[in-house]
């Protein structure tokens, strides 16, 4: 069972490797406000060590205030647990708030493989499936500057994921860094990254036809972003004028068709409307009946 006693707090050791939650401006307040009102409403949770000391599994926030208005002493919980078991309690509580450094996930679960955890372990401590989680444990294994902008949210795992499409790690690390400095949210970076890899597949054609050297342009990052494909007509356009709209299967079908066969959506609209305008003679104004007056087509 639990022991509820009171220690010093510098007995308390924190793990090199644990999940860490992260507290808004608000959330910080809102703890120090607390503390200093009524207390530790909750006790953070610890294990003894064989040395005398103490290993934190939660209340890191909660000590770290305690620390700053004073404290000495603070009344924790303390579990009987080996290493493994202490770090799924610390995984589980931090995970569980919905607000937690990705890196430190990361090392938690390399830690937790290490300590002998299966993958179906793992996918029952976390809240995702197995091909996320590799792919989470593996973010810490990216460059610094790009592990440090996941911790402070600058990007997110999703950004990474994106960039990953990126033929090269050289690529994949600048695309990275550019969506970091440029403050870009995962849908522009997701432009960046296509239309980069066009640009560069036209390089490499361009040096196959030719018969030369492949030379890949350098990136320019506010270009790359002023234009994605229409996924109707395959053609570039600015991408203030690309949107998603709903459209049943047939109309997509049909779009494609006629783009296929007349050109650019300009040049197939002003065709289809001569065309029309040639069997039909000058069209007159009328108005379009709303879907529930329109009769469906007999099946025979």
């Amino acid at each position: 069972m639990p022991e509820l006693k009171s220690i010093p707090i510098e007995k308390i050791r924190v793990p090199d490797v644990r999940v860490s939650s992260v507290l808004d401006p608000e959330q910080k307040a809102l703890l120090a406000s607390t503390i200093r009102e009524v207390g530790v409403i909750q006790d953070p949770v610890v294990r003894a060590l064989p040395d005398g000391n103490y290993e934190l599994i939660s209340g890191r926030s909660r000590i770290n205030e305690l620390v700053a208005q004073g404290a000495k002493e603070i009344s924790v919980k303390v579990v009987d647990a080996e290493e493994k078991t202490a770090l799924i309690m610390n995984i589980v509580e931090n995970v569980a708030r919905g607000s937690y450094d990705y890196i430190s996930i990361s090392q938690a679960i390399r830690k937790l493989k290490t300590l002998g955890a299966t993958s179906e372990e793992l996918e029952r401590v976390f809240p995702w499936k197995g091909r996320w989680i590799e792919f989470i444990e593996g973010l810490q294994d990216l460059p610094e500057d790009v592990m440090k902008a996941i911790s402070t949210r600058k990007i997110t795992p999703t950004h990474v994921q994106i960039g990953l499409n990126l033929p090269t790690p050289e690529e994949v690390h600048s695309g990275l860094r550019t969506a970091i400095n440029l403050q870009w949210d995962t849908g522009t970076f997701k432009i960046f990254v296509q239309n980069r890899l066009e640009q560069i597949e036209n390089a490499k054609r361009k040096a196959q036809e030719q018969g030369s050297p492949v030379e890949i342009p350098t990136a320019a990052p506010e270009e790359l972003i002023k234009y994605k494909q229409c996924l109707l007509c395959g053609y570039q356009k600015p991408a203030q004028d690309v949107t998603i709209q709903f459209a049943c299967k047939g109309c997509v079908e049909l779009i494609k068709y006629i783009t296929a066969q007349l050109g650019p959506s300009e040049e197939a609209m002003f065709t289809v409307y001569n065309a029309l305008a040639a069997y039909f003679g000058n069209p007159r104004p009328q108005t379009i009946q709303p879907p529930a007056a329109r009769s469906e087509p007999s099946p025979t």
